[in-house]
Order: structure tokens, then C-alpha cells, then sequence
């Protein structure tokens, strides 16, 4: 009995020095491990992929809850090592509100190049993403195309800034006349053939909005039937305006130029006779040929060019007229250059400067195909000569082609480039040459060139101050058989682009060459973004002709 009660008070004693330990050594605390922070206008149809030049930009995933939600860090809550940077566990508000429970490390993701190098999961309502998204990846991933011209893989596929090919559209006609133009509306592309200029508007991604079309006087009057020569779109004080011009049918006088202001969907603008809104700008009896326009800086006057004349029926001389943006005249036509001997005078462009001189080149093309002389010259607005002409010897068919390249470059005197074609002996490869400070004694200098066996037919863009080139490098296999038997087919190159100060590229979609037309004679580039530019060209198969394009980044 006694022996019961001794056991019984040991029990309670031990007990009691038991409860007393555990009261005196606190409160432990481990916690638990802190994550971390996790880290266009409507293209008119699908974005699509290489084919139609598409681009997905997706969203990250819905709100995960702000930092507020994580809750407090503990003060054991493990080192920076173990909760990852913030750049690999996602943004603070993708972290969800449940933190990740035990220490558990997050995996790292699927795609391990670019910007999701060293990503890991991101703890995302209450686990870790089983795949990894934008959450994962962080603000400057990309899925699906890259969209940003950034320096950066924003794809992860370990290519950076990569380019991206479009077909724009199929073309009724592989002889059109062609011109392109960027405003705030998007970009702007002429097409002309022998009864209408149509006129497409296109987005940044080079994918087609809309269109509309001028159609010739004598399908919209009793004028007599006649042909296109040329189409340019150019800017004036009141938006951007079609100019075009005419000839007779068998491409003889007479020679008339128009003005058709367009609206902001590329449309011209309605009479209620069922007529458009368009004004004259030259009407020339005896005179054939093509023109060229230039508006002023402000875009209240046009300046029209065209040739007069022939070695048979001399003089030959380069004309010139102002008018105003209603085709007033406001300086009658005045020889600009003239030319004697076994010559063909060729036009090449016109600007107007920014100081309000006009700059105009042509060329004098010697027969026999020994080469061409490329003359410049500066007129004041009313078309009177300043300061002495300029001239280069050159090879057969230059392509002259003057450019300004904007206040960045300098005064108005100092901006303007002239970019020429040439070849010469002994090697007769193709350059591409280019002269700058064109008032101050520059000479052309080399910046590109082709094998002696390819052709060169190029455009040009002046950006911010910067020149940038495109060019079809053409060629044709005298021993292949023309494709579907067409004459006019069997040609083929590469596309290559070339950036101030950069060395060119190669811009073809794929290893194969470009099928082209004998007349897939041009390149047109325009600025689609930020150190975005697209280039536009023909391509043309048995099946017919398409316009292509190419959008790449700038450096």
C-alpha cells in the first residue's frame, strides 16, 4: 500500500521537472521558405506564322495576388540561393497567395536560352507552374514570334532579333508601277497597270487592312484611252496624294501628270457625278515619257519633272513646273538640264530641301552602252539655277537615286546622299556606291557589291539619319529552260540589306534562290517600327506574282 503511494509521487514529480524544462527553453520557430517574388493595331485576320507574317504575343496568366498576400518573410526563411532571383521566379504579383511549403527546391523550366536562362517555376496559387509560362520566364519573354527589336531572345529558341517573312498579296500584273509610303495610318503601297492605281494599306506587320484604287481619266471620262508611265505617293499640307502620270496608247505625246488627295484609308475622295477629287498638274502636247514629284516641306507646292525632246527632235532637256497642292501654277515650265549628242536623257528624282531649294538628278546615258554621265543640280522654288551643277562618270545604267537624310545628318546642304549602281574593268562586279556631302566635293565610295554574273536592283530608305539599303541580287541560267516556258521567267536571286556602318545580310527566307521576274526591278523599304524596317519585293512563278516582304531589326 505504502509502496503504491511511493511510485504514484515519483510519477508526478517527473512530470512536474518535465513541464518545468519546457517552459523555460522558448519557443522555437522554424517557418517556412520564401519563394521569392515570381518573377497592335488589328491586323485584319490571323497572325499567323512565317507564311503570313504573323506574330503572338500572349499574356503572362491572370493576377497571382500582390506581395501584400505572400505575407511577412520569417527570419529564417532561407538564403537568396535557395529562393532564386527575381528574375527567374517571376514578377511579385504572379507569386500567388500560399507560400511554397518545406524547402522544396522549384525546378528549372523547359527553355534554358535567352532570357530564360537560369529560370526556374514560379510559385503560382498554392504550387509550382508544372510548365513554365511568362510567370516563369519573366516580363521580357515572348511566346511564340519575337515582336520587340530589343537585342535580346525574347523567344528563348537561341536566335536573337530574328527577321520575319510575309506574303502580302498575290499581284494581277508583274509590270506594275510601283511606290510605297509610311504615315500614321499605317504603310501605303501603289501598284499601278494600264487602267488603275491600286493602293494598298498595310500595318506594321506588312499585313494587308484595306485598299482602294484610282482608276484612270478614260475609264472615268470621255478621254482618250491612253497608258500609265509612272505612280509615286508623296506627302502634302493636307495628308498624302497620289501622283501619276499619263501617256497616249503607243506611249507617245501627249504626256499629262495629276494630283489625287487621299484619305487616311488610302482612298480618294468621291464627286457626286461619280467623278474623284483630282487636279491637273501638266498637260503636254508634244512631250511623252515619265515624271517625277516633289512636295515642299510643307507640303503647300509640288514640284513636277519630265523630258522634252529627242536626239531626233531636239532640243532634249529635263523640264520643270511648280504648282500648288490644287495644280495651280506657280512657276510656268523651265529647262532644267540640256543635253547634245548620241545621249539618252534619263530621269532619276527630285527633292526638296529644307532650306526650300529643289535638288535634281538625271542622267545622260552615251550610246553603245559605254556609260552613263549622272548630273546634279540646285534650283530655288522658282526653279532658277543655284550654284554650279555637279557631275559623275559612271557606268551604263546607274540608277541614280538622291535621298536626304534629315536634320540628323546636318544642314540642308549637308544631308543630302546620292546613291549610284556602277561596274567597272577590270573585274566588273556590281557596286553599289554611294556619295555624300554632295555640295562639298564628295566622291562615291563603295558600300556594297555583287559577282560580275548578278544584277543589282535596289531601294533605298533614309532613317532618322541613317541610310539603309535593299537590293535583289539577280541572276539567270542562260542554259536552264524558262519555267512554264515563259520568257520573261527563269530568274533568280537573293534579297540582301545593308545598314549604315553594318556589313549586309543576307535576307532571303531560305536556303533556295528567289524566283523572279525579268522585271522584279525594284525594292521598296519603309520603317515599321522601332528599329524596325520592312522590305518589299516581287516574286514570280509560273502560277503568277506576289509581293513579299521582310521585316528585320536594325542595330
Amino acid at each position: 500500500m505504502q509502496a503504491r503511494h511511493v511510485h504514484a509521487g515519483v510519477g508526478l514529480l517527473l512530470l512536474a521537472v518535465m513541464a518545468a524544462a519546457c517552459g523555460s527553453s522558448g519557443s522555437k520557430n522554424e517557418g517556412t521558405r520564401d519563394s521569392g517574388p515570381s518573377a497592335v493595331e488589328d491586323a485584319g485576320g490571323d497572325g499567323g506564322g512565317r507564311e503570313d507574317g504573323g506574330g503572338t504575343v500572349t499574356d503572362g496568366g491572370p493576377d497571382g495576388g500582390g506581395p501584400e498576400d505572400a505575407g511577412p518573410p520569417e527570419p529564417d526563411a532561407g538564403t537568396p540561393e535557395d529562393a532564386g532571383t527575381p528574375e527567374d521566379a517571376g514578377t511579385p504579383e504572379d507569386a500567388g497567395t500560399t507560400e511554397p511549403d518545406g524547402g522544396v527546391e522549384p525546378l528549372a523550366c523547359e527553355k534554358t536560352r535567352g532570357v530564360c536562362s537560369g529560370a526556374r517555376r514560379a510559385w503560382v496559387d498554392g504550387a509550382y507552374e508544372p510548365v513554365c509560362t511568362g510567370r516563369s520566364y519573366g516580363a521580357d519573354y515572348e511566346e511564340g514570334a519575337e515582336t520587340r527589336c530589343d537585342g535580346l531572345d525574347n523567344d528563348c529558341d537561341g536566335v536573337t532579333d530574328p527577321p520575319s517573312w510575309s506574303r502580302v498579296t498575290s499581284l494581277e500584273t508583274a509590270f506594275g508601277q510601283v511606290s510605297s509610303l509610311k504615315t500614321d495610318s499605317g504603310v501605303f503601297v501603289t501598284i499601278g497597270d494600264n487602267n488603275r492605281v491600286l493602293i494598298l494599306r498595310l500595318n506594321s506587320e506588312l499585313a494587308i487592312q484595306g485598299t482602294a484604287s484610282v482608276s484612270m481619266p478614260w475609264l472615268r471620262t470621255e478621254a482618250p484611252e491612253g497608258t500609265l508611265q509612272s505612280s509615286q505617293l508623296v506627302r502634302t499640307e493636307a495628308g498624302f496624294a497620289l501622283h501619276y502620270s499619263t501617256v497616249a496608247r503607243n506611249r507617245a505625246a501627249p504626256l499629262r501628270a495629276y494630283l489625287v488627295p487621299l484619305d487616311a484609308r488610302g482612298a480618294p475622295t468621291p464627286l457626286p457625278e461619280g467623278g474623284l477629287v483630282e487636279y491637273p498638274l501638266l498637260d503636254r502636247e508634244f512631250d511623252s515619257g515619265s515624271t517625277r514629284a516633289a512636295t515642299s516641306v510643307a507640303g503647300d507646292k509640288v514640284v513636277v519633272i519630265w523630258l522634252s525632246g529627242s536626239a531626233q527632235s531636239p532640243p532634249m532637256q529635263v523640264m520643270g513646273t511648280v504648282t500648288d497642292a490644287q495644280g495651280q501654277v506657280l512657276t510656268a515650265p523651265k529647262s532644267l538640264f540640256t543635253s547634245e549628242g548620241s545621249v539618252t536623257q534619263r530621269l532619276a528624282n527630285v527633292l526638296w530641301l529644307r532650306n526650300g531649294e529643289i535638288l535634281v538628278a538625271m542622267s545622260d546615258e552615251r550610246s553603245g552602252l559605254v556609260g552613263d554621265t549622272v548630273r546634279l543640280r540646285r534650283f530655288d522654288a522658282n526653279l532658277d539655277p543655284v550654284g554650279a551643277e555637279r557631275s559623275f562618270e559612271t557606268s551604263y545604267a546607274s540608277m541614280p537615286l538622291l535621298l536626304d537624310l534629315g536634320s540628323a545628318r546636318g544642314g540642308p546642304l549637308a544631308s543630302p546622299v546620292l546613291v549610284l549602281r556602277v561596274s567597272y574593268a577590270p573585274d566588273w562586279t556590281r557596286q553599289l556606291q554611294v556619295v555624300q556631302n554632295l555640295f562639298g566635293g564628295g566622291l562615291p565610295e563603295k558600300w556594297a557589291e555583287a559577282p560580275t554574273t548578278e544584277t543589282i536592283w535596289y531601294g533605298a530608305l533614309a532613317d532618322e539619319g541613317v541610310l539603309r539599303l535593299g537590293w535583289l541580287a539577280q541572276f539567270k541560267d542562260p542554259q536552264a529552260p524558262p519555267p512554264g516556258g515563259d520568257d520573261w521567267l527563269g530568274w533568280n536571286g537573293r534579297l540582301w540589306t545593308l545598314d549604315e556602318g553594318q556589313a549586309a545580310v543576307d535576307r532571303s527566307p531560305d536556303s533556295e534562290y528567289l524566283p523572279l521576274h525579268r522585271y522584279a526591278q525594284w525594292v521598296l523599304m519603309e520603317k515599321v517600327g522601332p528599329r524596325r524596317v520592312g522590305a518589299m519585293y516581287m516574286t514570280t512563278t509560273p502560277d503568277g506574282s506576289s509581293l513579299d516582304s521582310v521585316r528585320y531589326c536594325t542595330p
